[in-house]
């Protein structure tokens, strides 16, 4: 839709650029029309260039959008696991601290299925 517009400036330009005679319109589009298949080339590629640099840009876009969701991901695994330790650490020691060695030994069954430590400060 846009190449016989492209193709009509960039043979504008390079005429305009390139012509030193006298300047008429006669003149003007007789050279343009010795230009028009160099003005096509030229065209086509910058057309190529910015489709593919714009192309570029999207992917990178898009690849820096996965690896923020990946890392994302991460760091929710990593505070949930954080949050559970910490939440298995406290219901230990207030079941030890009331004596209720019923529930002390459940929390105990749960943080060996967890693989948490108990009775070690969470890292933070």
């Amino acid at each position: 839709m846009f190449v016989p517009f492209g193709v009509f400036i960039t043979t504008g330009l390079l005429t305009y650029f390139v012509e030193t005679g006298p300047w008429g319109v006669r003149a003007f589009l007789k050279s343009a029309a010795s230009m028009v298949d160099l003005g096509t080339v030229v065209y086509a590629m910058v057309a190529v260039s910015v489709e593919r640099v714009i192309r570029m840009w999207f992917w990178a876009l898009d690849q820096r959008e996965k690896w923020r969701e990946k890392w994302r991901e991460k760091w929710r695994r990593e505070a949930q696991a954080e949050g559970r330790a910490d939440l298995l650490n406290r219901m230990w020691a207030a079941a030890h601290a009331e004596g209720n060695q019923e529930l002390a030994e459940q929390v105990e069954r749960i943080a060996r299925e967890e693989g948490v430590e108990l009775g070690e400060p969470v890292p933070r």
